[in-house]
């Protein structure tokens, strides 16, 4: 039985879940070689002396501990730290902490790309195709874009050769801690942005890889992440990039007292399952991709079968994008009408509820999430046209209208400026890949989610370019908002607006 025939949700054990502020039994990770990993016995490393132990009693509160929304606590730029982060060394560091025997560096790689080749076209014939029949991707619905050009990366012999066109090059290290959720079973996400660096002069040759790792609380408790903010606040007090790349080395590769280190398949969807939203699953590695029309956003988890078979990148639905034609009346399928039930019943208050973008919450189930989410075409997040659409009762934005009258959602609104049934799956087309990173694609250029709410600018299709601007939508809105959510955990003296500020769910075990 081959790898993709046993499938990747083996049983991995159990992680017990306690909430804010009672210990949880200590996890233990896969042994690698080197014992486990959750030692939480490890001194205090003096690269961050004032670190927060786990075991120790709870931080103490301090009002007056804050990071900047511009600082380096949440977003490092700096080439002269990147250099340290190149994709082959985190891809071997994933790849040494995973069963053997190993793949290459490149070979990981390359079996990505090869992804977005059809099988006919396949570069390796025992890889996931986008028709393969068992490609999780596209459980829900066929690619609507299978095969794309990015598939021929499978076979560039320049992925890590700086005088490449092909080059991932790394542009930004980014700390999502405000991702940490209710579960608590893990300190949020921690980023590598890489970019193509064609795309630097040629805007039909752009490509970003991100490694999305979301950090394992080890104690299952609110101040169990503690020692990560810790050492990301204090960068903040660094002017020399050797030191901030040092303490984020440790923390990159080597781990905190009492942690994995970030670079570790677990934290890259390995211990994870399918079946969470956005910022309730267990990491992911995201593909957003243009070297042909349409841009796309494609979705992968670190594989090991549990830990039967060799690191494999395997593709995925992608987070909290539901197939465009579940938004559509007339479309009277058991998995469109329960979609639509569990939008009207559950997403539209925290869509609705949401006083800024940067509050909008909606955390779609696996089931009915796309295998890509496309800027353009048949696959593309414009939710109001479809919602629009009318069935047999109406159109999907008659029952919306309804609920918000129903619930009294959206008072208080600005003279004007209501809270609409067409405003609302405006907000939701904002929470796909596509709609956040291309909002005046879907919404307008006004970008105007009612009730006084605007969608902030990205760069046209990304947040962060090849050269590590960042969009006004980070500038303005996001990254002040993390600011606030890190600053008042750091402080540890209101638990109930910590906890508010966490994200939804994340209470299962991981499977």
């Amino acid at each position: 039985m081959n790898r993709m025939q046993m499938g990747r949700h083996g049983a991995r054990g159990s992680l017990v879940v306690m909430l804010a502020g009672v210990l949880a039994a200590a996890c233990t990770s896969p042994d690698t070689g080197g014992g486990s990993w959750y030692d939480i016995s490890d001194p205090i490393d003096p690269v961050d002396p004032d670190v927060f132990v786990p075991g120790d009693s709870s931080p103490s509160c301090d009002p007056a501990r804050a990071v900047e929304s511009d600082g380096s606590a949440l977003l490092v730029t700096d080439p002269a730290v990147l250099e340290h982060f190149s994709l082959e060394r985190v891809l071997q560091q994933l790849i040494d902490n995973s069963p053997g025997p190993h793949k290459s560096p490149e070979e990981l790689l390359k079996r990505l790309f090869d992804t977005q080749n059809s099988t006919a076209d396949a570069v390796f014939a025992d890889n996931w195709h986008c028709d393969s029949p068992d490609n999780a991707a596209f459980k829900n619905g066929a690619s609507l874009h299978c095969p794309r050009v990015e598939g021929a990366l499978a076979k560039s012999a320049g992925l890590f050769d700086p005088a490449h066109p092909d080059y991932l090059a790394p542009v930004a290290l980014v700390n999502r801690i405000d991702l940490m959720n209710q579960g608590l079973m893990t300190c949020g996400e921690y980023r590598i942005v890489y970019a193509k660096v064609s795309g630097r002069t040629n805007p039909d040759e752009r490509l970003f890889l991100i490694l999305e790792g979301a950090l394992t609380n080890p104690l299952g408790a609110m101040e169990g992440c503690m020692p990560a903010a810790n050492l990301w606040a204090s960068l903040e007090a660094e002017t020399e990039p050797e030191a901030i790349a040092t303490k984020l080395e440790k923390f990159y590769f080597e781990g905190l007292p009492g942690f994995l280190p970030l670079v570790h398949p677990d934290h890259f969807g390995v211990i994870g399952s399918d079946d969470g939203g956005y910022g309730t699953t267990r990491g992911q590695i995201r593909l957003s991709q243009h070297m042909q029309d349409p841009w796309i956003m494609r979705e992968f988890w670190a594989s090991t079968d549990g830990g039967m078979t060799p690191l494999s990148l395997e593709p995925v639905t992608v987070k909290n994008n539901p197939l465009p034609e579940l938004f559509d009346a007339s479309v009277d399928t058991i998995n469109a009408s329960e979609f639509r039930m569990n939008f009207l019943n559950g997403d539209i208050f925290g869509l609705a509820n949401a006083s800024t973008a940067a509050t909008l919450q909606m955390q779609t189930a696996s089931m009915f999430n796309a295998g890509e989410s496309a800027l353009a075409g048949p696959a593309s997040t414009d939710y109001l046209t479809h919602a629009q659409t009318a069935g047999s009762d109406g159109a999907f934005t008659d029952q919306v209208a309804m609920h918000i009258e129903q619930f009294g959602l959206g008072g208080g609104c600005p003279e004007g400026d209501p809270l609409t049934a067409e405003a609302l799956v405006a907000r939701a087309a904002v929470q796909t890949c596509a709609g956040c990173h291309a909002p005046a694609q879907f919404i307008g250029a006004e970008r105007n989610l009612g009730c006084g709410v605007t969608f902030p600018e990205s760069l046209g299709q990304v947040h962060i370019d090849e050269n590590g601007m960042i969009s006004p939508a980070l500038e303005e809105v996001f990254l002040p908002r993390r600011a606030n959510v890190m600053s008042t955990y750091l402080q540890f003296c209101d638990m109930q607006a910590i906890f508010d500020n966490l994200q939804p769910g994340g209470m299962g075990i991981p499977k």
